[in-house]
């Protein structure tokens, strides 16, 4: 069902609505072939200074382990690699922004980062190309949550309510609501953002059971098991469990040709460094 054009049109009106930012664009255009790949990189980083900071600091961190202080982004570029550069410029740039603000953005950001990182890692374990678009689509898969609480306050509080007292989902309440949830209202973002066809469809089916027709169907798949994986991860910290709970379709697991074990270490990692990682991308 597409986005009622009423809804558009709202949307349309507010002057603040997120936009992706312009060098997080030029890093998504990037070729993973181009052969002067590492030196644009370095030269769209250097473009931002508070982005060139963390580079250099995450370069110079403990886990690089570098004896020689790394003060250049050229020299940045080669201890860490494009691949897990341009993911972590690509969630410096987003969750900087889309800002921080409320607890409750806060705890949005926070699930956010922990399923991109776990969208890298399941695509490093699959084997899947582009590891830097699976982050992308881990990071950007409930933004469409965040456009519906940032230009509808009221509206979205109706919604949460409805998630502590009732037996729904999201998906549930927010169609209840809005007549539209956070994947169709995601995916319509994505397709103002002019973003490549996976992440459009990364957002807009993460909580489909129905995807393995689509054309990014293996995306599709990492990224809404990466969702999960962050759930687990999470549910970790507030159970105070050891144990890691993640239940994914069989056809995600066979799909990615990985076991369960693999994906309860990724949940593991994720609940041992979740803060590291939240506090890496924002800052504070």
């Amino acid at each position: 069902m597409p986005v009622s054009e009423d809804f558009k049109r709202k949307i349309y009106t507010v002057r603040d609505l997120p936009t992706l930012p312009i060098i997080a664009q030029k890093i998504l255009t990037l070729r993973n072939d181009d052969e002067n790949l590492a030196e644009k990189l370095g030269s769209i980083i250097s473009s931002d200074q508070s982005l060139s900071v963390k580079v250099l600091t995450l370069a110079n961190s403990a886990y690089y382990g570098h004896r020689a202080q790394i003060g250049t982004i050229k020299k940045a570029v080669v201890v860490i690699g494009t691949a897990m550069l341009r993911q972590f410029s690509l969630g410096v740039l987003v969750s900087k922004g889309f800002g921080r603000g409320t607890q409750e953005r806060e705890t949005f950001w926070r699930h956010s980062l922990m399923a991109a990182n776990a969208a890298a890692a399941i695509a490093k374990h699959s084997r899947t190309p582009n590891p830097e678009i699976c982050f992308m689509g881990g990071l950007l898969h409930d933004v469409g949550k965040l456009v519906l609480d940032t230009n509808m306050p009221a509206e979205y509080t109706q919604v949460m309510e409805m998630l502590k007292h009732g037996n729904c989902s999201s998906i549930e309440a927010e169609r209840l609501v809005f007549d539209t949830d956070h994947t169709e209202v995601g995916a319509w973002m994505a397709e103002r953002w002019q973003l490549p066809a996976e992440l459009v469809q990364s957002i807009g089916f993460h909580h489909s059971p129905e995807f393995e027709d689509l054309p990014h169907s293996r995306i599709v798949a990492i990224v809404s098991a990466a969702s999960m994986c962050a759930d687990a991860a999470e549910r970790m910290e507030v159970d105070a469990s050891d144990e890691p709970k993640v239940s994914l379709p069989l056809e995600i697991e066979s799909m990615l040709s990985m076991s369960r074990t693999q994906f309860l270490e990724i949940v593991r990692d994720l609940h041992v460094n979740q803060d590291e990682i939240q506090g890496m991308f924002q800052g504070h």
